[in-house]
Formats: C-alpha cells, sequence, structure tokens
C-alpha cells in the first residue's frame, strides 16, 4: 500500500512519468485536469478555481470529485467552505492528500505532498529536475509552442510553484534534495530509466 508523490520543475515530466508508473503498479494516478469537477463540488464557478490556480493554492481541489468518496468531501466542505479562500483550500488540500494516503497505492503529482505526507510510512518522494533548455525543448516538442513562449510559461509556472509551497513549507529551496528520497535529472536518462528506477526504488520495499 505505497504511495508515490512526484514534485517537479516544470516541463521536466512530472505527468509522463506519473502516467506511466501507475499503469505499471496497478496504482491509481492523482494529477490536475478536473477544474469543473472541483468547481461544481464546492460551489464555485470554473473561472474562480482558474484564479486560484494561477495564484497558487487551490490546485488539489482538482482531484476531489473523482479520487475521494462523496460521503467524505459533504464532511469536509460544509458551508463554511463555499467560497474562494486560499487557506481554506490548503486545509482541504492537506485533509485530501492525507486521506488519498490512507487509501493507498496512488501516485500523487505536486500539490505539496511531499511536505503534507513527509516522514509517512510507506512513502517515496521523488524530484523531477532538469536545466531550463532540456525544459524550454521538453515543452516544445510536446505542445508546439515557440520557444519565446516557451521559456515564459516555465518561470512562469516556476514561480508559481514556489508560491503554492510557501503555504506549506517555509523551506528556502524546495528543490532541496534531501527532501526527497529520489531525485532524477531528466536531461540524464532516459523517461524508461526513471521509470524503471522508481519501479525498483518501491518494489524492494514492498513486503
Amino acid at each position: 500500500m505505497a504511495v508515490i508523490t512526484i514534485s517537479r520543475q516544470f516541463g521536466a515530466g512530472a505527468w509522463t512519468l506519473g502516467e506511466r508508473l501507475s499503469k505499471r503498479l496497478g496504482y491509481r494516478y492523482v494529477h490536475s485536469d478536473m477544474i469543473k469537477e472541483v468547481a461544481a463540488k464546492v460551489d464555485v464557478s470554473s473561472d474562480q478555481v482558474r484564479v486560484l490556480e494561477e495564484r497558487g493554492p487551490s490546485n488539489l481541489l482538482k482531484f476531489l470529485d473523482k479520487f475521494v468518496a462523496a460521503s467524505y468531501v459533504e464532511r469536509i466542505i460544509s458551508d463554511k467552505y463555499r467560497f474562494v479562500d486560499e487557506k481554506t483550500y490548503v486545509n482541504v488540500v492537506r485533509s485530501i492528500i492525507q486521506e488519498l494516503y490512507k487509501q493507498g497505492n496512488v501516485v500523487i503529482i505536486g500539490r505539496g505532498s511531499q511536505y503534507v505526507l513527509k516522514d509517512f510510512a510507506d512513502t517515496w518522494h521523488l524530484l523531477l529536475v532538469g536545466d531550463l533548455q532540456y525544459r524550454i525543448r521538453s515543452v516544445m516538442d510536446k505542445f508546439k509552442l515557440n520557444e519565446h513562449e516557451v521559456e515564459k510559461a516555465i518561470k512562469r509556472r516556476d514561480q508559481i510553484r514556489a508560491r503554492f509551497l510557501r503555504f506549506f513549507s517555509d523551506n528556502e529551496s524546495h528543490d532541496d534534495p534531501l527532501l526527497y528520497d529520489l531525485v532524477l535529472n531528466m536531461r540524464n536518462i532516459s523517461m524508461e530509466k526513471a521509470e524503471d528506477l522508481v519501479i525498483d526504488l518501491v518494489s524492494k520495499q514492498q513486503p
């Protein structure tokens, strides 16, 4: 019943690795593509969720509907939560991550999960990094955008990530390798090799 968290620099390939790991291990895959579902669940507009997403600490609410039982959602989302408030969202995020931990066998992408589940048993915290030029090329290849647009987007997303994570920790660097069990420099290894390394790490610790 392991849990894998993946923190990343934008463009380092975390979504791809997370999806591959979840398929190979048979784990649930929790990422951030459910704005409409979350907005409906907490009774706010999709635009409100997007605004908070740009500020930082609201992303994890996107997987309320799909990955957590309705009864649990109803218990933690009472009327007092039905407004767009960052600190309230962060408290809900913590609750959701901890509930997912109890369920086990899940890959969680970002959302401060490396802090929320710090020192929890049977968790593996990964960090994916890459230098700026590698990440620019990766995003350009995937989304067919020009270099200037991609560089601007990467720097902006890195700023949003740092701002979001300040709600969970006062660490000066959220990429401190001591926070993680495994740091993968994706410029130097293939996605296949990264997948194998993580599988090997997790499998050797399974009972």
